[in-house]
């Protein structure tokens, strides 16, 4: 009976530690639950501000701590101005404290990418869009 009860407990301490949250499993990055929209580029680096509502006329996202993304990108294949922008569901995972798995509808079906967080402040978000065999595996 001894054993029956040390191994339940072990079964519920491991299973307990496997179930990280979101907020700790980002630790640091946390800070990126909200909205952001595109404020430039440096360096290969997109540079985003934290807004309290996606902009009509410019990309951005939205990442909630559910899982839930949207973001706000071109409407249809032509880039060529004036573009037309659209909001798009999607989702996210973490995969690390620093790179999210990205699953979001676009103008032409479903696109799958990841995102490396380089840097989080309070109001600037600066990172990197990984693409086809740019992307990282999973640490």
């Amino acid at each position: 009976m001894k054993r029956i009860v040390v191994a339940w407990i072990l079964v519920m301490m491991v299973s307990c530690a496997e179930e990280m949250s979101v907020a700790e499993m980002l630790g640091d990055n946390s800070g990126i639950f909200g909205t952001w929209v595109e404020n430039g580029y440096i360096e290969e680096m997109a540079v985003l501000e934290r807004a309290g509502a996606l902009d009509g006329d410019s990309y951005g996202f939205t990442i909630r701590e559910d899982g839930t993304f949207i973001e706000r990108k071109n409407a249809g294949f032509c880039g060529t101005p004036p573009v037309t922008y659209a909001n798009f569901d999607g989702e996210w995972v973490a995969l690390s404290d620093s790179l999210l798995e990205i699953t979001v509808g676009y103008w032409g079906g479903t696109i799958n990418y990841q995102m490396r967080i380089v840097s989080l402040e309070r109001d600037t978000l600066k990172i990197r869009y990984l693409y086809g065999e740019n992307r990282a595996d999973s640490k």
